[in-house]
């Protein structure tokens, strides 16, 4: 059994306390929409989906075992929540929303290995900064759906493998699997902005 300060909220909420349920609505919504908004390109419809991700949780209290952390459990809900709604909804794959603001590549290049690195020399045309975003948005939105969603939670929310793993219910070694793929498609896709050493 886990007793996370989370699963002690859900603890309480089992018994009824719904101050409790808030307070882990108020901790997690920001982050749950901006996975669900990353994911599947469309602000609107993440807040419905981020709504339905905690009606979820709300439905399933009686259920709900602290074996994990709590965060793991909900992003568990997130992460099928996702997947289905990409698997269901063909027409979000042609939707294609600017991040600008959560994308840190402004005066930014990618890696050899794929991941993101500072560049010490600005970049003075606002025009390339937007076309980077944009390639690297759309970079992401092509990779399939585990690789998206690792990437997402390795790059934006700072997970650990651990993490990733319980949140996708994967191994460490799939998890890192995962994200070497996710990687290699990206470097392949950006090679334009790759700066070889």
């Amino acid at each position: 059994m886990v007793q996370d300060e989370d699963a002690i909220l859900m603890a309480q909420f089992q018994k009824g306390n719904k101050d409790a349920f808030n307070s882990l609505f108020s901790k997690y919504q920001k982050m749950v929409f901006g996975v669900i908004a990353r994911y599947i390109n469309d602000r609107s419809y993440a807040e419905d989906m981020t709504q339905e991700v905690f009606i979820r949780v709300y439905k399933a209290r009686d259920k709900y075992q602290p074996t994990t952390q709590f965060r793991y459990y909900l992003f568990t809900i997130v992460h099928n929540l996702c997947v289905n709604e990409i698997r269901d909804s063909s027409r979000r794959k042609t939707k294609t929303t600017d991040f600008s603001d959560d994308f840190p590549l402004t005066g930014a290049r990618l890696a050899k290995g794929g991941g993101f690195q500072d560049n010490s020399e600005p970049v003075s045309d606002n025009l390339h900064q937007q076309e980077i975003r944009l390639d690297v948005k759309s970079a992401v939105d092509s990779l399939p759906d585990q690789q998206r969603m690792a990437i997402i939670l390795d790059k934006y929310e700072g997970m650990s493998y651990e993490e990733i793993g319980q949140t996708m219910k994967q191994s460490v070694p799939a998890i890192k699997s995962i994200l070497w793929r996710a990687r290699q498609n990206l470097k392949e896709r950006l090679k334009k902005y790759i700066k070889e050493d």
